[in-house]
């Protein structure tokens, strides 16, 4: 196992009632369940994802006011004493960074990507020894980029907040 990172719409009327739960994950998964729920989980390939386009591990904040930062690890945080990492996005800002991640080439990211550069900066998951896998690396790092940008439309049009969870 490891660290995932799972995506979550939550309704402007849901939110208040995750924020002060009592039990903030079983709240949230509770949510999960309501009809018509947008979610979306790149699995391990976050922080991959975070380097390949910031330049800079999502391990260490994002960089001040950078959606192309924010739509990755989120934008507010709920409790910064919390171990569990949850953050969300409001609407606002969701909508802003569906119409940035639709303005984006994802190839051009590509097109210098070098594994040795993620390994050389801890870059997680810790796959960059695999050099045989470069391709299928590339293509997961496609496919997790692609269907956050689908999520972000989705929930842009929904006028609603994500929610950013990664443990």
């Amino acid at each position: 196992m490891g660290m995932l990172a799972a995506y979550q719409e939550i309704k402007k009327e849901d939110f208040k009632t995750l924020s002060e739960s009592d039990d903030f994950f079983e709240t949230l998964e509770d949510l999960e369940e309501k009809d018509g729920t947008e979610l979306c989980n790149i699995d391990k390939m976050w922080d991959a994802l975070h380097f390949l386009i910031n330049g800079l591990s999502a391990i260490y904040g994002a960089p001040e006011d950078n959606i192309l930062s924010e739509f990755i690890i989120g934008s507010e945080s709920f409790d910064e004493e919390a171990e569990e990492f949850a953050r969300y996005i409001p609407t606002e800002k969701v909508v802003e960074i569906a119409k940035k991640l639709n303005e984006i080439n994802f190839q051009d990211y590509l097109k210098d990507f070098d594994m040795n550069k993620f390994a050389e900066n801890g870059i997680y998951p810790d796959i960059w020894d695999y050099t045989d896998e470069r391709e299928e690396i590339m293509d997961e790092l496609s496919i997790s980029f692609e269907n956050l940008r689908k999520f972000y439309n989705k929930v842009a049009e929904n006028k609603n907040i994500v929610v950013v969870t990664i443990c």
